[in-house]
């Protein structure tokens, strides 16, 4: 008898829309946060002022993050990098391993961008208002080593580019949620 191969549940939302939160509700599932597949710095172009921005498509591998995902849906476990958000390097590698449940879970902003949303079989986006993405995303930033003003300073790019990268992706979901209503434990 062969076994069945596992679903990709994508999750896809603004930068503190609680996609993390809801991708641990899952309970069993492997869970692949797009945050570790961002590339390091050496690996990034320099913007025209000197910065770099980690709010475009482009600064994370998706295609290995879709490659991962797709190992854990036959049923392998997966090594992916571990990404360190304060110095913006990779710091090593972490093992997933297969699920438990049949589900693997990928969240990130860019979890419906290509080539993750051809291999999803569920898209679920979070619909969270900004000020509530914005005061999380000041708390976890802090928690990061950013001072809050940097936060906030920052937020009006990350807004930016939500409005440009990640918002126009919500007419991919199959499923709306709000993330002010993100509660209890989904077994499944």
């Amino acid at each position: 008898m062969r076994k069945r191969s596992a679903q990709i549940i994508a999750v896809c939302g603004g930068s503190g829309s609680g996609k993390s939160t809801l991708a641990r509700k899952f309970v069993g599932a492997a869970i692949v946060a797009t945050d570790h597949f961002y590339k390091s710095l050496d690996k990034l172009d320099l913007n025209p002022d000197g910065s770099y921005d980690f709010d475009h498509p482009s600064a994370v591998d998706l295609e290995a993050c879709a490659e991962a995902c797709q190992n854990l849906q036959k049923g392998e476990d997966v090594w992916i990098p571990v990404y360190d958000m304060r110095s913006s390097r990779r710091m090593g590698t972490q093992m997933i391993p297969a699920p438990t449940n049949g589900i693997v879970v990928v969240e990130g902003i860019f979890a419906f961008h290509s080539p993750l949303d051809e291999i999803s079989n569920l898209r679920i986006f979070i619909d969270t208002p900004v000020d509530q993405r914005m005061a999380r995303r000041i708390r976890r930033d802090v928690e990061r080593g950013r001072n809050t003003l940097e936060t906030i300073k920052h937020s009006i790019h990350v807004e930016e580019a939500y409005t440009r990268y990640i918002e126009p992706m919500r007419l991919l979901a199959d499923l709306v949620l709000m993330g002010d209503e993100i509660k209890g434990s989904i077994g499944i």
